[in-house]
């Protein structure tokens, strides 16, 4: 039997363990979600098939969430002892690096069972039947789309494809691509999902009986009229690919078979007949998949370890932010994981012996953590070593920081002498409020023009554009990133403030001066509630406006009329009967009725009068009726897109062509501004940490309910977009969950 020792030190890791694994599952989880109903959605199935499918990807949600307990729950477990100086009596007892070894192995050894179990029964099973329930969303799927009558229907990542099915059966093809602009009709259809081998799924239509035309524009400054090629064809097939939510680690095609099956496929032969580009797919995603099943548990009791690791420490050097560390070391992990199979995918090594290395450096790791924090603390020594080296710089550094500080003290008299005048209060919490908001929101446009630069840097420098094009693109295609990042920066913002307050005794003698939270919230009201009109601002009238500009700099970049629309680029006006593809200034209109009712095709652009047309069978355009017969609305003649359509024109575009995903971004332009303030709320309890505790517990509370409003948002927008919920409740039902929260929590909320 263990000691006491033992079991109360494991009783002190298992419960944050629980803990950590509910958190982490649940933020799995909530991505999950967000990836099946992307793919619900895409197939045109029903909502009712997110709950089965959601379940059998239980399993491996549980394999990829055990290590990140583990790191976590080790780290918490000892940094609670650490705060009550409990590991400090307990060495002073003699408790050595066995006391903290022997409960470790019994944990370690019931997670690494615990997960080799899951992965090698629990995943294969759960997987098949996964891949049966795809099968049959996708049958039934073929009769809730492209019915006789219904609206237009455009596939999943194709947005320059459209197709409808008219009343009497018969299937219209619309296509508008770089290589010309056709619209075909088909006597019939037939559907079918497969996936390939690697994973992915592809939808298939193949089409009989097939007529129509297809119309090459002619270039830019031709004299021609462009040139048009009529098309009978007796069959033609469409693929398109249907997209699927960004996980973790994407799932192998391989993940529901069963171990013995994986180990044969590894080590098959090449036999007669085969494919040798099939064969050797299928062995890589063998092995890849077969070392995931076997690093993952090893990898739940290495990162164990390494929490312990980083969780000791003494209590007079104690500083928290637990949460952020584990997913700094979770990062580090999965992201080392992904680079090394994508090298092995890749053939950068013949032996996939580096993937069962991977969670090996880890587990070193924590060893050595371990036995340099079983020492006694010591302070640094590289200051002292470095100090000579640091002296001539620092006599030249010294006058300029002398200089910085007088005239910062000067600017501080000024600021303070200024705003003082309606109350000393009003005038800390505002500035304060304001720092910390400042702060996060850098933090969030430091990253997000990094992440612009490098999937940019190419383009700059293979078409030779010059850096400040790019700023330009940068500077204008800020309102679309800012309607995300503002929330969270308003989030993130309120709870360092309130955290900052609580650490430093100011909140404490706040309470003893008789100063409520609400008064206290109340004071800063100028700095939030100028940030949340601005919001609003943002995104209901400067976003649109900015949008326009930020394409045009976009396509200067890849030197390419590429289509960077967030929405889908077509508008079907149910008055006229005619679906339009728009592409900025031209536009292509497909009219929805059988053969020699209407036109085949109609072209217009931005402020001419008239169209033009061309009717079945025709040899080239004429001109077509005029503008404001087929465009009943201004607003719908003067604006490229909805996107760029201000929110007093998105309006009349709903009016005269509703459509979900406008109708989406329209209620997202009104009540987005909601979002900072239902945040802070839901997040209000986490905002005031023990008096021995740091704001790591605030921010990293802040960044999970972040990612968790993130992917609500996906959710419920995707139903809105799909028709499946309407779109008010697609904004205001992330809201509303936000603001239960905080009506939950309200008796956690400890000041």
């Amino acid at each position: 039997m263990p000691t006491i020792l033992t079991r109360y030190i494991l009783r002190r890791w298992t419960v944050p363990l629980l803990g950590a694994l509910v958190f982490y599952g649940a933020l799995l989880l909530a991505n999950e979600v967000v990836a099946i109903s992307k793919e619900i959605f895409t197939q045109g199935a029903a909502m009712r098939w997110l709950i089965p499918l959601l379940l059998t990807a239980l399993p491996e949600i549980l394999g990829m969430v055990l290590p990140m307990a583990a790191v976590l729950g080790g780290l918490l477990g000892t940094q609670q002892m650490m705060e009550g100086s409990e590991l400090v009596a307990a060495q002073g007892l003699g408790a050595g690096r066995r006391t903290w070894l022997q409960p470790w192995t019994i944990l370690a050894t019931f997670l690494l069972v615990l997960a080799t179990l899951n992965a090698h029964l629990l995943v294969p099973a759960a997987s098949q039947y996964q891949q049966h329930l795809k099968t049959r969303m996708a049958e039934e799927a073929k009769s809730r789309f492209l019915r006789p009558g219904g609206p237009p229907w455009f596939p999943p990542g194709s947005p320059d494809s459209a197709f409808w099915v008219s009343p009497e059966g018969q299937v219209h093809i619309m296509e508008s691509t770089p290589q010309g602009v056709q619209h075909l009709t088909a006597a019939s259809m037939t559907y079918a999902v497969e996936t390939g081998a690697d994973g992915s799924s592809e939808l298939q239509l193949r089409l009989d009986g097939l007529n129509g035309a297809l119309y090459q524009p002619p270039g830019p400054g031709a004299a021609s009229q462009g040139s048009v090629i009529n098309l009978h064809q007796a069959q033609q097939v469409f693929r398109f690919a249907l997209p699927s939510g960004t996980r973790l680690l994407s799932p192998t095609p391989l993940r529901q078979e069963r171990t013995p099956n994986l180990l044969r496929l590894s080590r098959a032969p090449l036999g007669p007949g085969q494919d040798p580009l099939a064969w050797k797919s299928t062995r890589l995603q063998a092995d890849m998949e077969l070392c995931r099943r076997i690093t993952l548990p090893i990898a739940s009791a290495a990162l164990l370890l390494l929490g312990i690791g980083l969780g000791f420490g003494h209590p007079r050097f104690y500083k928290g932010g637990a949460i952020l560390r584990s997913m700094g070391m979770i990062m580090l992990y999965y992201i080392g994981m992904k680079y090394i199979e994508n090298m092995w995918i890749g053939e950068k090594f013949k032996t996939p012996v580096p993937l069962l290395l991977i969670p090996f450096p880890f587990l070193v790791w924590g060893w050595f953590l371990l036995q340099q924090r079983l020492r006694p603390h010591h302070p640094s020594r590289v200051g002292l070593r470095l100090g000579p080296w640091l002296a001539p710089l620092r006599s030249r550094v010294t006058p300029a920081l002398e200089w910085w500080r007088a005239n910062e003290t000067r600017m501080k008299r000024w600021i303070h002498g200024k705003g003082t005048r309606h109350g000393i209060l009003r005038h800390w919490s505002t500035l304060g409020w304001y720092r910390n908001w400042a702060s996060a929101l850098g933090t969030l446009l430091l990253l997000n023009f990094l992440v612009e630069y490098a999937s940019l840097a190419g383009d700059l420098s293979k078409n030779n554009v010059h850096f400040y094009v790019f700023m330009d693109y940068w500077i204008w295609n800020l309102p679309p990133f800012l309607a995300i990042a503002l929330p969270m920066a308003f989030l993130l913002g309120s709870l360092l403030a309130l955290s900052e307050g609580a650490l430093s005794r100011e909140w404490l003698a706040l309470r003893a001066g008789g100063v409520s939270l609400v008064r206290w919230l109340w004071s800063s009201r100028v700095a939030w509630a100028g940030v949340t009109a601005f919001t609003l601002l943002l995104q209901a009238w400067i976003a649109p406006m900015a949008t326009s500009r930020a394409n045009r700099l976009y396509r200067e970049i890849l030197k390419r009329s590429e289509n960077v629309s967030t929405t889908r680029p077509w508008l079907y006006l149910g008055s006229t009967g005619v679906l339009w593809k728009l592409e900025g200034e031209q536009r292509w209109g497909f009219p929805l009725k059988a053969p020699g009712e209407a036109p085949l095709l109609l072209g217009w652009r931005l402020g001419e009068v008239n169209s033009e047309a061309l009717a079945w069978g025709g040899l080239h355009m004429v001109q077509g009726p005029p503008a404001d017969q087929l465009f009943p609305e201004r607003s719908l003649r003067n604006t490229p897109s909805a996107e760029e359509a201000s929110t007093f024109d998105l309006f009349h575009w709903q009016r005269w062509a509703p459509d979900p995903e406008r109708a989406y971004m329209l209620w997202s332009r009104l009540l987005g501004w909601l979002a900072g303030p239902c945040l802070v709320l839901a997040m209000l309890s986490f905002a005031f940490p023990g008096p021995r505790q740091g704001r790591g517990q605030a921010l990293g509370a802040g960044l999970v309910a972040g990612l968790l409003f993130l992917g609500l948002q996906a959710l419920f927008g995707g139903a809105a977009r799909a028709s499946e919920i309407p779109a008010t409740w697609g904004v205001l039902a992330p809201l509303l969950l936000l603001l239960s929260v905080s009506l939950l929590r309200l008796r956690q909320l400890r000041t």
